[in-house]
């Protein structure tokens, strides 16, 4: 084969490659982590065989897709951690998540569940996870959080809202600030009796995220009741 048609079938893959991934891109944020890869060969205009050849496993495919979402996060840190006042710090983070929670399923589905498979794709959630315990100590030791609150206590109520938040979004946009502003008035500091003190684990909490995973995929799976 010529060199010129060795350079027109590498054009030719790379073509196919970013058709994949924007066709991923696209599915993902409708769908989620779950979406079939069916779909996505399907809106890419070409079949199953080439996203195969392309990328193997769904974890290769969903690293080409995301490979910006450490920047996300970094851009959100930066932005948060640059506001003096550590409370408005706390809130713009939770803002931050709720808007790409209603707009964008898969990049919740990561930051919620995480890839466990893939280590690429996990270090998403562990930084986004490691930015909220930063925030919540900040607004903690500024007295501005109650001291019983624990980052399992957030991370579960950022999950709670992604369970209803895409949803409501379809029917009445801006609803999720009204209820983001009741939630966050619980973690004000005020007089009165102490919270429960039975709180889920780390480990619970990321076991209680494949559990979401396992019943969308799979609702009748005996694993998670």
């Amino acid at each position: 084969m010529s060199v010129e048609g060795r350079t027109g079938l590498r054009r030719d893959a790379a073509r196919n490659r970013q058709l994949l991934v924007d066709a991923a891109g696209e599915v993902l944020r409708e769908q989620g982590l779950d979406a079939p890869l069916d779909e996505i060969a399907r809106r890419a205009g070409l079949g199953n065989a080439t996203l195969y050849r392309h990328f193997p496993t769904r974890e290769r495919l969903y690293e080409a897709v995301f490979a910006e979402a450490s920047e996300i996060v970094d851009r959100i840190r930066e932005r948060t951690l640059q506001l003096d006042d550590p409370w408005l710090a706390l809130v713009t983070y939770f803002e931050e998540a709720c808007e790409f929670i209603t707009t964008d399923q898969g990049l919740c589905d990561l930051m919620m569940q995480g890839a466990p498979r893939s280590p690429v794709l996990n270090s998403f959630r562990v930084k986004a996870d490691t930015l909220v315990q930063t925030l919540l100590d900040r607004a903690q030791e500024h007295g501005v959080v109650r001291g019983d609150i624990r980052l399992t206590d957030v991370l579960f109520i950022l999950a709670s809202l992604a369970r209803v938040l895409p949803a409501s979004a379809t029917i009445c946009p801006e609803a999720w600030h009204r209820h983001l502003a009741i939630t966050l008035d619980g973690l004000r500091p005020r007089d009165g009796a102490d919270l429960p003190p039975t709180s889920l684990s780390y480990e619970q909490l990321i076991e209680l995220g494949q559990c979401f995973h396992q019943r969308r995929s799979t609702p009748l799976s005996p694993d998670c009741p």
